[in-house]
């Protein structure tokens, strides 16, 4: 019996130049995630002039630790592991996120009922 190949439909054709997320390891074995964050133009008003065309982030893979580098080159998803650990190391340490102040004091809140709650006991 002769084998038959199976066609396949054609995926869509992608930007060769569209990159979301790429991954290196830094010369001293660190991981890091670097990706672009393009600021939205009704608030770049609001944002340092620096960050203002929008900035790379670069992010240990433990999500230790973020950094921000404000001028982005325009072949950063093509350069090499060794030339992103360059840039890493030349970010600015960004601020940890701070912690939702709904789950520290959802936790603390003492929870009371409401009348209503009571209206289905007797």
């Amino acid at each position: 019996m002769a084998s038959q190949a199976i066609m396949l439909p054609a995926q869509p054709s992608r930007r060769a130049d569209v990159v979301g997320l790429l991954n290196f390891v830094d010369s001293s074995g660190t991981r890091w995630r670097v990706w672009h964050v393009e600021t939205p133009t009704a608030r770049a008003h609001l944002m340092d002039a620096s960050f203002r065309n929008g900035w790379l982030v670069f992010e240990k893979e433990d999500a230790s630790e973020r950094r921000r580098l404000a001028q982005v080159p325009e072949d950063w998803a093509h350069l090499t592991p060794d030339h992103l650990s360059r840039l890493c190391a030349l970010a600015v340490v960004a601020p940890q996120p701070a912690r939702s102040i709904s789950s520290v004091t959802t936790m603390k809140m003492k929870i009371t009922p409401r009348p209503a709650d009571f209206r289905n006991e007797r």
